[in-house]
């Protein structure tokens, strides 16, 4: 960040009459789809596409002997590939080099890609891949992590653990010992599905001479652009990825894009003809990664005062048949094992382990909604031990500015979790509410629960966080603007053109966003991990303060004023304090094209972070955190097991709100999908093999399980380093609302729910006492 940006940013925080920060802005693209008119990838389909169907494979654990296409394919006119048909290499792992775009010699879980079959329609195409023979030799698969760390069979060559983590801090011998009281558990989440309305799909379309463009589902379009290159063998500069309207990411189009569009581009490569994607709903429930599962032992200490003393953690993730984002998923828990709590000994042992399953897959919280569960059920379970509130035990113990965290990270400003946690408190008329306890008047079983959750704003310490960004200020003074930030549904392009049009001063309408093109902008990292703002935003902010600078230059000279005075309002130039001294930003703009001065600039911004070390695992992972904290309320029905979220009052710090009502979306978006992961959302397997069809098969909560949402609660507690202040906010609170969901249900019941998700047979049966 230079000297410069970093002055006027300061000044621009102090400015508080903002036009549209923190206002009520309309959605850029609301009424498009409203309409209809939104494209989506698969909108872009024409006759001249060739169909794509994947061959995937049906056992958990083998050797591949041969593969032979029968006959009647060559009648079908459809082209087969296998491994053998890749030009450049065959790798497609996101973080660990362990996963083939296409099986070689081995398949690691059902669902692995073996073969493909492209034809000129969708029927000869499916009839294609069902004339390819594969002799598989059957080994012995393992569907349990913690049998797999044991077993003598290997799913990888170097074995079954795919990585690991730890985090030291202190001493935690002596934190125990210091402690009066100790309260130590097993906790387990499970696998959950991203359940978006619009499965994975792609479209490769080859370009002269030697070049592919490639339309598709993904949140990552750069690391897919990247993906594709390699497996073709071509230069970055030869591959371009449009990412247009996604329905519905969550992490999921993060993880499955690059092999998306790696699989249409290598067909497309070898027939030279447009070649489309797109999984069928069973296809994507059953085959595209998922939230992978945890299996916690977690251990923690408070004194007699309600001071936390020590913390440790030893947990394994379930990473499925290949590492993809499971290595970077378990780093991120541990990083926030401790919540957003201060506590002087920690000891945090992670471990990402390889089963025959479907891999795992980056979603909402990345790791955290798992590890934070287990650290809030602890902070429930001590505050009772020591007779404690546990919203007062939680205050008593917030990180506050000043506080180190578990990596020993010190957080000097932009900590505003303690007053968080109070309003939310006050907000949700907690104290009366805790104290009623008991049946409601129908005799169910009412309980009030309380969680928090801190989400670390940018990637996880696996490389360097970065983003840029381009601004065009056209003629008639309208601004293009690009980004490689994509557009999933959060609303972050609204975002990003507030930011540009309050440092510009020209009405919001005039910027205009264009879809995320790999070739218009420079590598700007993936969408996930609540950067698209605070990194992405900023990137805008720097294009958009450079660009600024030179209409203020230009303006104070042709208005004949210091720049100092210069002020832009609406599209308006005008000298502070003379009325009727103005020129429009029009006139200026084109002024800027008649003088030969740049209309445009690039903007490129690096997260402020370090790389913990990989022994202790202090250091700075993240540049800022986000908090959040729930109040949820239930009622228990005794007789059926099933659990009604009654009511949830969400709460967020995230630095200055760009968007109020965006980022409620945001909220209300993650306490449904955090009530989902609490209460029913559950994959099941059967030897390794997903028993799903369809969303039928699948509880994810609907129209009439919504609860009533409060107004959030909202702490501005800005961070210094980003685009007025913003830091993240689309998914820390899922994180929250899952804790306080689950522990509410365990003050309604009296009991000690220790697995995800609670489902309405776990509470029927365990009330029983089964």
């Amino acid at each position: 960040m230079t000297v410069e940006y970093a002055t006027v940013l300061d000044r621009m925080l102090r400015y508080e009459k903002y036009v549209y920060v923190g206002k009520e802005v309309r959605r850029l693209d609301s009424l498009e789809k409203v309409i209809g008119s939104a494209k989506y990838t698969m909108d872009f389909y024409t006759e001249d596409v060739y169909p794509l169907r994947v061959l995937f494979s049906s056992k958990p654990h083998a050797l591949i002997r041969s593969i032979r296409v029968a006959g009647e394919a060559e009648k079908l006119k459809a082209l087969v590939l296998t491994s053998k048909d890749i030009p450049g290499e065959n790798q497609v792992g996101y973080y660990v080099p362990d996963q083939p775009l296409i099986a070689t010699n081995k398949v690691r879980y059902v669902g692995e890609p073996v073969a493909l079959a492209v034809a000129p329609d969708i029927d000869r195409a499916s009839a294609a891949v069902q004339y390819v023979e594969v002799d598989y030799e059957p080994l012995p698969s393992i569907t349990d992590p913690e049998e797999s760390v044991k077993s003598s069979v290997k799913i990888h060559e170097n074995g079954n653990i795919a990585g690991s983590v730890k985090v030291r801090k202190g001493n935690v011998e002596q934190g125990f010992a210091d402690a009066h009281v100790v309260v130590e558990n097993k906790y387990r989440t499970g696998h959950q599905d991203h359940a978006y309305i619009e499965p994975e799909a792609a479209i490769c379309i080859p370009e002269y001479p030697n070049k592919y463009l490639v339309i598709a589902t993904t949140q990552n379009p750069f690391r897919s652009r990247d993906v594709v290159a390699r497996i073709l063998g071509v230069s970055h500069s030869q591959v371009r990825i449009v990412a247009p309207f996604i329905g519905g990411g969550f992490g999921g189009k993060d993880t499955m894009g690059p092999i998306l569009c790696a699989l249409p581009a290598l067909a497309a490569h070898k027939l030279r003809k447009p070649v489309a994607l797109c999984f069928t709903r069973e296809e994507s429930v059953k085959y595209h990664f998922k939230r992978p599962p945890f299996t916690i032992r977690y251990k923690s200490a408070a004194d007699r005062r309600g001071r936390l003393t020590a913390v440790e953690v030893e947990y394994l993730v379930d990473t499925g048949g290949y590492a993809t984002q499971g290595v970077a998923l378990m780093r991120r828990a541990a990083f926030h094992g401790t919540g957003p709590y201060e506590v002087p000994n920690v000891k945090i042992d992670g471990f990402a382990v390889y089963t025959n399953k479907v891999p795992a897959a980056a979603f909402n919280g990345f790791g955290n909604p798992e590890i934070l569960f287990a650290a809030e059920r602890q902070m429930d379970l001590l505050a009772e031990e020591l007779d404690i509130d546990p919203l007062d035990f939680r205050v008593m113990n917030a990180l506050v500015r000043g506080s180190r965290t578990g990596t020993n990270q010190l957080l000097d400003h932009s900590v505003g979790v303690k007053e968080l946690i109070v309003r939310v408190g006050e907000a949700s008329n907690w104290y009366v509410k805790r104290s009623r306890g008991g049946r409601t008047a129908d005799g169910k079983l009412y309980g009030i629960g309380v969680g928090c959750g801190w989400h670390g704003c940018g990637t996880t310490g696996v490389k360097q966080d970065w983003a840029g960004a381009a601004v065009i200020i056209n003629p008639d003074g309208s601004i293009t603007y690009r980004t490689g930030i994509v557009e999933i549904g959060q609303g972050t392009h609204t975002g990003h053109a507030t930011i540009v049009a309050e440092i510009l001063g020209v009405p919001l309408e005039k910027v205009h966003v264009e879809t995320v093109d790999t070739s218009a902008v420079p590598d700007s990292g993936e969408t996930h991990a609540q950067r698209g703002v605070m990194i992405g935003g900023t990137a805008a902010a720097d294009a958009a303060i450079k660009l600024r600078n030179r209409i203020v230059k230009l303006a104070a000279e042709l208005l004949e004023c210091s720049e100092e005075d210069v002020e832009i309002e609406q599209g308006n130039i005008h000298v502070r304090g003379v009325p009727g001294k103005s020129i429009t930003f029009k006139d200026v703009a084109k002024e800027l094209y008649m003088r030969g001065i740049s209309p445009a600039e690039f903007g490129f911004i690096k997260a402020r972070r370090g790389v913990p070390d990989p022994e202790t695992g202090q250091g700075d992972p993240y540049a800022a955190y986000s908090f959040a904290c729930c109040v949820a309320e239930v009622e228990v029905d005794v007789e059926t097991g099933r659990v009604k979220v009654l009511n949830v009052v969400p709460g967020l710090e995230a630095g200055t709100i760009i968007n109020r009502e965006l980022v409620k979306g945001q909220l209300y978006g993650c306490a449904l999908m955090g009530q989902g992961f609490a209460l029913s959302e559950k994959v099941v397997f059967k030897n390794g093999v997903v028993k799903l069809r369809g969303l039928g098969d699948y509880l994810i909560p609907g129209s009439k399980d919504f609860p009533e949402l409060g107004e959030p609660v909202y702490v501005e507690d800005p961070y210094r380093f980003s685009a007025f202040g913003a830091k993240g906010a689309g998914e820390v609170a899922l994180s929250a609302t899952s804790a306080a969901i689950a522990n509410a249900v365990c003050n309604a019941t009296g009991l000690k729910f220790t697995d995800l998700p609670i489902t309405y047979e776990k509470v029927y049966f365990s009330i029983r006492g089964g």
